[in-house]
């Protein structure tokens, strides 16, 4: 009996962590592809190489879409299992105007908070920053927003309503 629960508790252990599914759920997905399908695409070429094409992470990056994506405040960084905290380019835009003690990022409240963060820090490289338009940000935080679940208003979010798009 001992032996058949040291093969079934692994086993059901091992069950229960392939079945968790972190990122965007596929109906969330299709929707976000039909609501701006230039956002899909931009996210593909540009956000999916580091965070996955559901948000879910496929590097250090952290999880961009799913539940638990997008917290309001950032989550304590540990340098021991976070790989992604010991990455200087992640480093470099935390030390960026941060006062003592503050986190690390400004909290996600709306849409705007999020367009902020995005557009200025995201690609992490300067360089790959410029090769974004202001446009595209949208299309990618328009994309985002419907992946992640939220509701987004019949227009689109844009500069002049963001602010009252609730995460």
């Amino acid at each position: 009996m001992a032996e058949r629960r040291a093969l079934v508790i692994p086993l059901a252990i091992a069950w229960a962590c392939a079945s968790v599914q972190y990122g965007a759920t596929e109906a969330n997905l299709t929707r976000a592809r039909s609501a701006s399908p230039a956002g899909a695409a931009l996210f593909h070429q540009k956000c999916a190489g580091c965070h996955g094409e559901r948000g879910e992470s496929t590097t250090g990056a952290p999880r961009i879409l799913g539940e638990d994506a997008l917290p309001e405040l950032p989550k304590p960084r540990n340098v021991n299992v976070d790989p992604a905290a010991g990455d200087r380019e992640s480093l470099r835009l935390e030390a960026r105007s941060r006062p003592a003690g503050a986190p690390w990022r400004d909290p996600f409240r709306t849409a705007k908070d999020l367009h902020r963060f995005v557009s200025e820090n995201m690609p992490p490289s300067d360089e790959k920053r410029k090769e974004l338009s202001a446009d595209d940000y949208w299309a990618i935080v328009n994309f985002m927003l419907q992946a992640h679940g939220v509701a987004v208003p019949p227009e689109g979010v844009t500069e002049a309503n963001a602010g009252g798009v609730k995460l």
